[in-house]
Order: C-alpha cells, then sequence, then structure tokens
C-alpha cells in the first residue's frame, strides 16, 4: 500500500499560519478600538462644549453678563450727509461648574 503525501492531499491551513493571522488580527482589532475610544472622548467633550455654549447663549439672552468696558462703534452712512452711529457694548459671561474655563463674549447695543 502507498502512502500519499499527507501535507498535499489535505487541505487546510498550518497551525503556524492559524497562529500569524490570529495575531494579525488581533493587532488590527486593538488599533480600531483605541481609535474608537479616543474619539468618544473627544465627542464626549465637544458635547459638554456644545451644551455649555448653549447655556452661555440663553443666559446671554436673558440680559446676564459683566460689561467688559470695550465699546465697538458701527457707523452707516449714504451717499448724502445722513451718517447713522450705532455704538455696541462688550459684555462677557463665563460657565460656571465643570466646564468653568469656557466663556463667551458678545455686544449689546447701547
Amino acid at each position: 500500500m502507498k502512502k500519499s503525501d499527507s501535507r498535499s492531499s489535505r487541505g487546510g491551513f498550518t497551525l503556524i499560519e492559524v497562529v500569524v493571522s490570529t495575531a494579525l488580527l488581533a493587532v488590527v482589532c486593538t488599533g480600531f478600538l483605541m481609535m474608537t475610544a479616543a474619539n468618544a472622548g473627544q465627542m464626549s467633550r465637544e458635547q459638554r462644549l456644545e451644551q455649555s455654549n448653549y447655556i452661555l447663549s440663553a443666559r446671554a439672552g436673558q440680559g446676564e453678563g459683566d460689561p467688559t468696558g470695550e465699546t465697538i462703534a458701527v457707523e452707516f452712512s449714504l451717499e448724502g450727509t445722513n451718517q447713522v452711529r450705532e455704538i455696541f457694548e462688550q459684555y462677557e459671561i463665563t460657565e460656571s461648574g465643570e466646564d468653568a474655563g469656557n466663556h463667551m463674549t458678545f455686544y449689546r447695543h447701547r
């Protein structure tokens, strides 16, 4: 009886091929997981800042804010002698709490 070459007659992968491909897959998956975790942290921070900006805008709309003492003047003129000057005062409002560094600068008509 003649034995056939067991390596060539059977299909499949060798043990070393399976180990190498599993290790490569683990490295790729780890990279994707690390990237996803970093993105989730960044998105969480952006959401907190967006919420903080929304709150600051609402508070500014209600008349809150501290004057900074600076003003801006806008002049409108037509081709004649008609000239209008509008003056706006600068205000600043700061968020309290977790995002204490977030602040908003805005202007109000004098």
